[in-house]
C-alpha cells in the first residue's frame, strides 16, 4: 500500500497541471465562501449570515462544496486518461504491479482527493462559524458536523464515477464531455420525465442529497414572521418551491450499491483492458 501511494504521489503531485488545477480549486472555494456575506441582498426579511453560525454552517459549507465536485471530477478523468495517452500502466505491469494495484493506486488518488475536500470544509466551516456566531458552545459547534461524514461519502462517489468514465473512453475531452452531457442534460431530461416519487433514485439525485440544501426557507419563514404574519397559503407555496428528497439513510444505502458497482466495474475494465 504505502508503495503504491509512494507511486501515485510522485506522479500526480509532480504532475504541474495538477498544481494548477488544484491550487484554482482552493483560491474559488474560499473566495466563494468568505465573499458571500459581502453580498447585500436587498431583501428586508433575508439573512445569510445565519448560515454562517453554528450550527447551520456545516450544512451550509458541505452544501456549497458539492458545487465545487465537478472541478475534481474532470480532474480524476484528465490524470486516468493521462495514464492512457502516456502509455504509464503498461510501463507499470512491465515493472510488477498488478491490475489490481492500478486501480488500487486511482482509489488511494480519490481518497486523497476526499480527505483534501473535507480538510478544506472542515476549517472553512469552524472559522465561519468562530466569526459569525453570537454565540458559541461545544455542543453548538459540533451539532451538525456529523454532515462531513457524507460529505466524504459523496466526493468519493462522484471521484469513483469520473474514474469509471475515464476508465471506459481512455480519451480526457471525450470523457468529460460524456460525463458532463450525462450529468447536466441525459440524467436530469430522464429523471423529468418519470413520476415524481421515483426521482430520487437516480444517481446524481440521490449523491447529491448527501449534502442537502440548508433550510434556507425555513428562515426566511422565521424572518417574516417576525415582521409580520404570512397566511398559511403563503407558507405553503413557500415549502413547495423546495423539493423533499429522499431520507439521509436511503440516500446512503443508494449510495452505497452505486459505489459498489462503480469499483466492480471499474475493476472489470482494467482487468481486461489491453494497455498498448
Amino acid at each position: 500500500m504505502i508503495k503504491l501511494f509512494k507511486i501515485e504521489f510522485r506522479k500526480t503531485f509532480n504532475y504541474i497541471p495538477f498544481r494548477i488545477l488544484i491550487s484554482l480549486h482552493l483560491v474559488l472555494f474560499i473566495v466563494g465562501i468568505f465573499f458571500i456575506p459581502r453580498i447585500d441582498t436587498k431583501i428586508p426579511f433575508l439573512s445569510i449570515l445565519p448560515l454562517y453560525q453554528f450550527p447551520h454552517v456545516w450544512n451550509f459549507t458541505t452544501w456549497v462544496s458539492s458545487f465545487y465536485n465537478i472541478s475534481l471530477i474532470l480532474l480524476v478523468i484528465m490524470l486516468t486518461c493521462n495514464e492512457f495517452n502516456n502509455k504509464t500502466y503498461k510501463q507499470q505491469i512491465i515493472f510488477g504491479l498488478s491490475r489490481n494495484d492500478l486501480l488500487l493506486q486511482k482509489i488511494i488518488l480519490i481518497l486523497i482527493l476526499s480527505f483534501y475536500v473535507i480538510l478544506l470544509v472542515g476549517i472553512s466551516s469552524v472559522a465561519s462559524g468562530l466569526f459569525y456566531s453570537y454565540k458559541i458552545t461545544l455542543g453548538l459547534i459540533f451539532e451538525q458536523s456529523w454532515i462531513m461524514a457524507t460529505l466524504f461519502i459523496q466526493i468519493f462517489t462522484y471521484l469513483c464515477f469520473g474514474l469509471l468514465f475515464a476508465l471506459i473512453f481512455r480519451n480526457m475531452i471525450l470523457s468529460g464531455v460524456v460525463y458532463l452531457m450525462y450529468r447536466v442534460i441525459i440524467e436530469p431530461v430522464i429523471r423529468i420525465n418519470v413520476p415524481e416519487e421515483f426521482r430520487g433514485y437516480f444517481p446524481s439525485k440521490f449523491v447529491t442529497n448527501l449534502t442537502p440544501r440548508p433550510e434556507i426557507m425555513s428562515m426566511i419563514q422565521s424572518n417574516m414572521q417576525q415582521q409580520s404574519q404570512p397566511d398559511g397559503k403563503e407558507i405553503e407555496k413557500m415549502n413547495a418551491l423546495v423539493p423533499q428528497g429522499l431520507p439521509i439513510w436511503q440516500n446512503l444505502i443508494l449510495t452505497a450499491v452505486l459505489l459498489t458497482i462503480l469499483l466492480y466495474i471499474s475493476a472489470q475494465i482494467l482487468k481486461k483492458r489491453r494497455f498498448n
